[in-house]
């Protein structure tokens, strides 16, 4: 967020990676405790509300069983795009 305005790229990644999270039937504390990360970190990554570091993506897209490219396909989102 700068200057009070959220960014839309991380409100975006974070609306993905929530889709990929509950798809999975995971909760936020399982989710965060397979990818070794705190429960209340991902509750902010899920709402945008912080940069995430490459080697965090990697731990969560490792969690889901997809790769970086998948994670960041945001068409998935509106349901336009084909999961592989």
């Amino acid at each position: 967020m700068k200057n009070g305005v959220p960014d839309p790229l991380k409100i975006l990644l974070g609306k993905q990676i929530t889709r990929l999270r509950t798809e999975r039937g995971l909760s936020i504390r399982k989710c965060a405790l397979n990818a070794f990360m705190e429960h209340h970190q991902l509750m902010k990554i899920e709402k945008g509300e912080v940069d995430v570091r490459l080697s965090t993506l990697q731990k969560l897209v490792g969690v889901f069983g997809i790769s970086l490219q998948q994670l960041f396909d945001l068409s998935l989102l509106s349901g336009n795009g084909e999961e592989e």
